[in-house]
């Protein structure tokens, strides 16, 4: 009967959804007719409304797969009753529409999750949930008797959040000296495409596509005060002049409402509300012990978050550009003070169950998975069977010799393990109330519980982030002009330098003690690495990032039917990490890969307009050197029909490994995607 009615409300929402879209879509069209014959001066409306649907190719053991079907509506208004004013109302609904075309208890429907088999009779799993794997495109616990839900943290995006794009007013001098615009907007910095140095006044979206999308898309708009000066007709532009600046402008941002960059974890784990961000969500964080092979047995991990107060000025943002000309360029110099955009992780401590073992789905706690955590049995004298551990005593357990990682090392190669597991021990003054081991005693024959662990480990994003960058740009045609048609490249150059940005460490000196001796040094490149008390398992380092990056219209040589030049850009990036060699994580817990002292990219940019620019071919690889990771994004639109209709046919290719971000944790996202878009 319940699962009825879980079925009657999941088509209920899917009925209201479709409707809800209908009538937007309706909206959307008739917007412009109405517009239109308002005959208001100084009002105008534009949109755009997107449907796509993709292919999956590179899943594995699945074959082909029907992928994200994104769609987008978005409404612009614009108005400008004088010279002076100006107001703006960007409103968009994204979503995704594939859970509505495929299911996946349908024969080949879906997009699975592999789940782990466990042997019978308690042979010893080789891992204990599905987020070591890469891959989690469905709402799945993963366990023994339990059904993956589909996705659906992206079927719609309706928030209010999500849907303004900018709901701003602005103020412009009749003289030109300066402006002043508030209201939730965004705004870009920056010479560098592909990745972002010093474009750092907003958090991004990357619950969609990650970062492979275009960057006025990713930027989560935000509440602002914007003010623009033009010193030179404010009579201040003197001492800058006298420096070789010419025409200099300042721009001053104060940011008082603080977003964090938006992600979608495929979250396996119990005691964690239901997350699944389809096939651009980041992988659940790698549980599993590098030195022994073996998954974690018996853990669960909960992923509380502390971020920065939304509106505040204590947390609020700050940033500074002054862009003048010099040396027959343009250039600025930047200062951004606000805060870290993703979060370190923060070890708070362990809560141990005592009648529920959810690695392999036995005892009395078994069945209570996804409904807000474990139900351990009551002990009496310890009601709910609940016994919780602070950080430096988790810090023993798992590290200290005799405690967790030795009990399973050992395992993995053989070992007897006198002491058997380390709850089994530590549950030893509870009496009959001590828990199985789940190798030596896998049925709880000396024992009568069943017991797991659940880590805290919090995600804490309330870190400030301190930037200071310069860019410049120029032409070279003072210097250079070459080929069929003379032409001369651009040259463009960036360099940011962020002061103390926090890392988790890979490589600890816990110092810790489990039943007697103290532990060696510790350099697991694994989760085991977090189980450390926050003072040795952050630290912060300097990083330096620069950019050089060259634009040329090539023209190819013998082509004399050439209609347009081949736009090419050719960037190169080098990010240096001043303390590389304390064995800094790339981003815990997502990527943890050790960062390196220099990490160097290269992405190159090409677009051709062919007949009469009605059909355009644009290219995109980035090749990330350190991580050897590859990704090549092909786009073909198809500009045939008209001033509104633009289909566009899109291909994206990654390859890298499974633990290096940003390209190699999406290695089986690939896909092909046919849009098509409406605007007006």
């Amino acid at each position: 009967m319940l699962e009825n009615i879980s079925k009657r409300k999941g088509e209920i929402m899917k009925s209201i959804i479709k409707t809800g879209l209908a009538a937007t879509l309706g909206i959307a069209l008739a917007a412009p007719a109405f517009a239109l014959d308002t005959g208001i001066k100084g009002l105008t409306q534009n949109g755009r409304i997107k449907v796509g649907a993709s292919v999956l190719y590179d899943l594995k053991d699945q074959g082909n797969k029907m992928g994200p079907s994104q769609w987008l509506i978005e409404s612009k208004t614009t108005y400008r009753p004088s010279r002076a004013w100006t107001f703006v109302a960007n409103f968009w609904l994204r979503g995704d529409l594939s859970t509505e075309f495929t299911s996946f208890n349908s024969t080949g429907g879906g997009v699975t999750d592999p789940t782990p088999t466990f042997e019978p009779n308690g042979a010893f799993p080789n891992i204990t949930f599905p987020n070591t794997l890469p891959l989690k495109l469905n709402n799945c616990k993963g366990n023994v008797g339990f059904t993956c839900r589909e996705t659906s943290e992206t079927q719609i995006l309706n928030d209010w959040e999500d849907v303004i794009r900018e709901l701003s007013v602005k103020y412009r001098d009749k003289k030109g000296r300066y402006s002043i615009k508030f209201g939730k907007q965004q705004r870009g910095w920056g010479e560098s495409d592909g990745l972002r140095l010093i474009d750092l006044l907003h958090a991004q979206d990357l619950r969609e596509r990650f970062a492979f999308r275009d960057s006025d898309e990713l930027r989560i708009p935000a509440l602002m005060l914007s003010m623009d000066f033009n010193l030179t007709k404010l009579g201040m532009a003197g001492p800058f002049e006298a420096l070789g600046m010419r025409r200099p402008s300042l721009e001053f941002n104060f940011t008082p409402e603080v977003f964090h960059s938006d992600v979608l974890v495929n979250n396996p784990t119990p005691g964690e509300p239901d997350a699944a961000g389809g096939l651009w969500g980041l992988p659940w964080p790698h549980t599993m012990d590098d030195p022994s092979g073996s998954g974690l047995v018996g853990f669960a991990f909960t992923t509380p978050e502390h971020k920065s107060k939304r509106l505040s000025f204590k947390d609020a943002e700050y940033s500074m550009r002054l862009k003048f000309e010099t040396l027959g360029g343009v250039a600025t110099l930047n200062a951004f003070y606000g805060m870290q955009d993703l979060p370190v992780l923060k070890l708070r401590g362990l809560d141990l169950f005592i009648g529920g073992d959810v690695t392999t789905g036995d005892g009395s706690g078994y069945g209570t998975w996804g409904t807000g955590g474990l139900s351990p049995i009551d002990l009496g004298a310890n009601p709910g069977g609940r016994y919780t551990f602070s950080a430096s005593q988790t810090e023993a357990i798992v590290h200290g010799a005799g405690g967790y990682l030795d009990w399973l090392r050992d395992l993995s190669v053989g070992g007897s393990v006198p002491q058997g597991s380390p709850l089994t021990a530590a549950t030893a003054p509870f009496g009959a109330g001590a828990c199985n081991d789940p190798v030596l005693d896998p049925l709880g024959a000396s024992s009568v519980a069943y017991c797991s662990v659940r880590a805290g480990v919090e995600l804490d994003y309330d870190y400030r982030q301190m930037v200071v960058g310069a860019t410049f740009t120029r032409d070279l045609s003072d210097f250079m002009k070459f080929g069929r048609k003379n032409s001369s490249p651009s040259i463009r150059l960036e360099v940011s330098h962020e002061f103390d940005h926090p890392f988790n460490r890979s490589i600890v000196d816990p110092e810790a003690v489990f039943g007697f001796d103290a532990s060696g040094k510790v350099n697991e490149g694994s989760s085991g690495a977090l189980a450390v008390i926050p003072s040795r398992a952050i630290t912060k380092s300097d990083i330096t990032s620069t950019m050089v990056g060259f634009d040329f219209p090539f023209w190819v040589p013998g082509w004399e039917g050439q209609e347009k030049s081949i736009f090419t850009s050719l960037q190169l990036f080098d990010i240096y990490t001043h303390d590389a060699d304390e064995g800094l994580m790339v981003q815990a817990p997502y990527a943890l890969d050790t960062v390196q002292d220099h990490q160097n990219y290269m992405t190159f940019l090409w677009s051709l307009p062919l007949d009469s620019q009605k059909l355009i071919l644009e290219g995109l690889v980035i090749e990330d050197f350190t991580n050897d990771a590859t990704l090549y994004r092909q786009r073909v639109d198809f500009n045939y029909f008209g001033d509104s209709w633009r289909p566009r046919l899109e291909w994206l290719h990654l390859s890298g490994d499974a633990e290096s971000a940003p390209i190699g944790i999406y290695d089986h996202s690939d896909y092909v995607e046919l849009s098509l878009t409406y605007q007006f």
